[in-house]
């Protein structure tokens, strides 16, 4: 099942990312957000799904355009999400061999546009993303024609591709993954990210309900759970920087 064809059903992933969409879009409009771009320490640990979802999301409401972007050159997975059909990619715009215009991919969704490293992921090449004068020029056009753009990026800590594009970005969302990223790697990606004066809007955790069944009724993002009850329902974008909250005694 496709990306956008599970947004009609009570699927436990697309509810919890509509929570993330309302939170996020409000922060975006607060602050003036136009860029945000997704990343994590690590592999694995759930980025591109995520965006895959959070630009649906943020699509389904009329008269918003957002683009999604693959900027994982190395390991691009944000077409086989939508299946759509590739021409051109980033890849070739950065090479001068199409249009920006030529690189956009349109989905079933009206509001909701894509843009993948290349047609042929190997003719991707990583060392693209290091030339931040064409990127800073294409992002500058994007941001026109976009209420949104989210960035699906590379992982931090192996590679410094996503260190490269944190200057493009207004804000940052990192992700982690319950039962496989350590504080040590996440304290990395932090450091990352504000080394390179990066703005953290927050830290999003999956697999919570696998890694920490007692705190089921969390909910699917949960940065920072209670070790004696459910956390809160109130945030799903937490601050990475904030310090855990204190425990509450029992009540008399």
């Amino acid at each position: 099942m496709k990306v956008i064809e599970q947004f009609g059903t009570d699927l436990p992933m697309a509810t919890e990312i509509l929570k993330l969409e309302s939170r996020l879009w409000q922060l975006a409009l607060r602050e003036q957000l136009r860029v945000v771009l997704v990343t994590s320490a690590l592999r694995g640990e759930g980025k591109s799904t995520t965006v895959a979802y959070l630009a649906t999301a943020l699509a389904v409401h009329p008269g918003r355009k957002i683009l999604a972007i693959d900027l994982d050159f190395r390991r691009p997975s944000m077409n086989k999400h939508f299946e759509a059909d590739v021409r051109f990619g980033l890849a070739d715009v950065l090479q001068g061999l199409c249009h920006p215009t030529e690189a956009i991919i349109k989905t079933e969704l009206d509001g909701l546009h894509l843009m993948v490293p290349s047609r042929e992921a190997e003719k991707a090449d990583p060392l693209l993303l290091h030339d931040t004068v064409k990127l800073q020029w294409l992002f500058d056009g994007l941001r026109m024609s976009y209420d949104m753009i989210i960035i699906d990026a590379p992982a931090l800590v192996p590679v410094a591709d996503a260190a490269a594009l944190v200057p493009l970005s207004d804000g940052v969302v990192l992700m982690a993954m319950a039962g496989l990223t350590t504080k040590h790697h996440l304290n990395r990606a932090r450091d990352l990210c504000l080394g390179m004066g990066a703005k953290i809007l927050g830290l999003v955790v999956g697999n919570v309900q696998e890694a920490a069944p007692e705190y089921l009724d969390a909910g699917y993002y949960n940065a920072y759970p209670r070790p004696t009850r459910p956390t809160p329902k109130g945030r799903t974008l937490q601050d990475p920087m904030q310090p855990e909250p204190p425990q509450q005694g029992p009540t008399p």
